[in-house]
């Protein structure tokens, strides 16, 4: 997917770098439309479900997108500020993409995002069983029991949080 063809407008470029991902040296993050993560989103958290790749809130969020040199949007997060807390949400990165640090990246600049806001925390709901481990590899510490977020699902999801200096 690409800005261009879809006609999205990028609302702002800021670079992020991670020491050791030179793998990466060609991705960039940027600030995005809310429209622009709905590909992403789709993609690989609700294949077919459209329905729930869009949040109510989501135009008073900022959105961040990992895009390659030729623009495609490989991984995505929207990061939500209320005074001292930030919340992220929708946070994905497409499949091929995994593993080579994207994600490592788009986190990273969120919590750059929310310090810079002034959050002193940073909090998402992450899938129980296969997520809440990477959180905690980044400094993440559940805040809480686990619990059901989608009415009718067996899913469980963990509250992570963590500290922002």
């Amino acid at each position: 997917m690409q800005f261009l063809r879809l006609g999205l407008r990028v609302v702002g470029t800021r670079r992020y770098s991670t020491p050791g991902l030179t793998a990466l040296k060609h991705l960039t993050i940027k600030r995005v439309a809310p429209e622009a993560t709905v590909g992403v989103r789709e993609a690989v958290l609700w294949p077919g479900r459209p329905d729930m790749c869009r949040l109510a809130e989501d135009e008073q969020g900022l959105h961040l997108a990992a895009t390659t040199v030729h623009e495609d949007v490989v991984g995505v997060v929207s990061l939500f500020v209320d005074g001292a807390a930030a919340r992220f949400r929708k946070f994905a990165v497409l499949e091929a993409h995994r593993g080579a640090g994207v994600g490592s990246r788009l986190l990273q600049a969120a919590e750059a995002e929310a310090a810079s806001a002034g959050a002193a925390h940073i909090n998402c709901d992450a899938r129980a069983d296969t997520a809440a481990a990477y959180y905690e590899k980044r400094g993440y510490a559940a805040a809480g029991p686990p619990f059901a977020k989608y009415e009718g699902s067996e899913q469980l999801y963990a509250t992570m949080r963590k500290p922002l200096a």
